[in-house]
């Protein structure tokens, strides 16, 4: 009878132990969800808050212009990261309540801007400059000065601000690209396609609508950058 008894009290314990850490998991999730969800929401009020200023800049000096036939330049995809990822930060801030998280998200902020945006973009806009300069019209030299300018802005601008961002935060922390990180920065693919196939309304028409709906993912990385995978 006592084994029965202990038996019992054991299998509740268990049963107790178990449904506790299912609501702590649940709770965890939900709040996660939350963190997501708010970071989702403020990169794309950040993104549309880009995209209205662009259009207002291109419209003073087109005022015929129309939304749906806005283009991009690489000024105005950097407005518009600007904007996802300060609204992502912002989102994320919002609806994580951990203290520890600011840190990391700010850290991952400059992170996203300086060396997966501002970076590669940069060394684009010289690209840029030296094909005009020498009236580069064709295709392939075109593709191998975007290609050399986003990848390699992005590899040299995640190398600097390692460097910055560990002196700023005082905690070393290598934030690595990798070959299969290239696959997530559909932002940086679609504005490659966008600045290549720009001569061809068409093509280009179609990257300039795709590509500011891409600038969400920095904001999004942005805002639910947490302590525990500060070390990617």
């Amino acid at each position: 009878m006592t084994n029965l008894l202990k038996s019992v009290l054991e299998n509740q314990n268990y049963k107790s132990f178990y449904n506790c850490n299912s609501k702590i998991n649940t709770n965890k999730t939900n709040k996660s969800n939350k963190n997501m969800t708010g970071s989702i929401i403020g990169s794309a009020a950040g993104i549309a808050a880009g995209v209205a200023a662009v259009y207002s800049i291109a419209k003073k000096g087109n005022p015929q212009l129309k939304l749906k036939n806005l283009t991009y330049e690489e000024k105005d995809v950097l407005i518009m990261g600007a904007g996802s990822v300060l609204g992502g930060l912002a989102g994320g801030l919002l609806t994580d309540d951990d203290k520890n998280n600011v840190k990391p998200k700010l850290r991952e902020a400059s992170q996203q801007f300086f060396g997966c945006l501002a970076a590669p973009l940069s060394l684009l806009a010289l690209g840029n400059h030296a094909l005009k300069k020498h009236n580069v019209t064709k295709t392939a030299p075109k593709v191998g000065v975007v290609l050399a300018s986003l990848f390699g802005g992005m590899e040299i601008g995640n190398f600097v601000m390692n460097k910055v961002n560990n002196k700023i935060f005082k905690q070393e922390v290598k934030h690595d690209v990798k070959p299969s990180d290239y696959l997530l920065h559909f932002d940086d693919l679609c504005l490659t396609a966008n600045m290549i196939l720009k001569d061809v309304k068409s093509l280009s028409g179609i990257t300039s609508k795709i590509l500011p709906a891409t600038l969400i993912l920095a904001g999004t990385k942005t805002g639910i950058k947490k302590d525990a995978d500060c070390n990617h």
